[in-house]
């Protein structure tokens, strides 16, 4: 075996590995579930970041609100399925981005100039 097939082997070996351990650690999707386990967001934007979440979903009024510093993530969990609108707003309380957005599973939003 030349040095490059080593080298592939191995390679595919540690993906293998990967895919063992990621599939071993996730659960299965219950289509039917009326909530989403975790609702994410990510600020990559050079300040902190305040993000306003509305929904009504069943007559229930949900409001999220998360204040997200530079390069860090904020979850929800457990958020009813449903659609969402969302504000974010920069440090000076400008509207930077504003939306609707289906919440069905699992999600991370990254939010970024």
């Amino acid at each position: 075996m030349s040095g490059l097939d080593k080298g592939l082997a191995i390679g595919n070996i540690l993906v293998q590995g990967f895919a063992a351990l990621k599939g071993n650690n996730e659960k299965p999707i219950d289509p039917n579930a009326k909530t989403v386990d975790s609702f994410c967001f990510k600020n990559k934007m050079e300040e902190k970041i305040t993000i306003k979440l509305n929904g009504k979903i069943e007559d229930e009024e949900i409001k999220k609100e998360f204040v997200i510093q530079k390069n860090e993530k904020e979850c929800t969990y457990n958020l009813p399925k449903g659609i969402y609108t969302y504000e974010v707003l920069l440090s000076s309380k400008d509207v930077y981005q504003k939306g609707e957005y289906k919440v069905s599973e699992e999600s991370l939003m990254t939010i970024n100039r």
